[in-house]
C-alpha cells in the first residue's frame, strides 16, 4: 500500500493538485525488463485506459499491438490514431501490472480505470490524503475499521 497527499509544494507554498500523483513508477516490457528511468503517473479516475509516455515504449523497442482512436489524453475533443503496447507498469509496494496502454507524447502516465481494477484508491478530501492498494488488502485490513466509524 502506498500513500500521499493531495497537494504539492512549490517554493514556501503548498498547492492543491486534482488527483493522486504517484513517484517512482517503473515501465517494462512483458518480458519484465525495465525501462532505466523511473516516472510520475497521475491516478486518473476519469480515463478508461492507461496512458504510458511513448519515448518508453521506444526505448524498450516495443512494437504497436494496434492502433486505436484515442481522445482526451492531450485535452484535445478530436480523436486520433494512437498505438497501445503491451506493458508492465510496477508500483513499488503495490504490484506489478500487465496492461494495454496507449503511447503518448508526454513525459509522465496516466493511470485509468484499467490499472485501478483490482485495486482501492480512497481519498480523504478533509485531509488531502489518499492511499492505493491491493483490494484483498484492503478487504481484510482496512474496510472493516472503516465500518466501524
Amino acid at each position: 500500500m502506498i500513500n500521499g497527499q493531495l497537494s504539492e509544494t512549490c517554493g514556501n507554498r503548498t498547492l492543491p493538485v486534482a488527483a493522486p500523483i504517484v513517484s517512482s513508477v517503473q515501465i517494462r516490457d512483458l518480458a519484465g525488463n525495465p525501462h532505466p528511468q523511473y516516472w510520475s503517473a497521475l491516478i486518473d479516475t476519469g480515463a478508461d485506459t492507461t496512458v504510458v509516455p511513448l519515448a518508453a515504449c521506444k526505448e524498450l523497442g516495443l512494437a504497436p499491438r494496434d492502433w486505436r482512436y484515442a481522445r482526451g489524453y492531450d485535452h484535445g475533443a478530436q480523436p486520433r490514431r494512437t498505438p497501445r503496447y503491451y506493458v508492465r507498469v510496477e508500483i513499488p509496494e503495490v504490484g506489478d501490472f500487465p496492461l494495454l496502454a496507449f503511447g503518448v507524447q508526454r513525459s509522465y502516465l496516466l493511470l485509468g480505470r484499467d490499472f485501478l481494477a483490482g485495486l482501492l484508491l480512497l481519498v480523504d478530501g478533509e485531509s488531502s490524503h489518499w492511499k492505493l492498494g491491493r483490494r484483498s488488502l484492503w478487504t481484510r485490513l482496512v474496510l472493516p475499521f472503516l465500518a466501524l466509524r
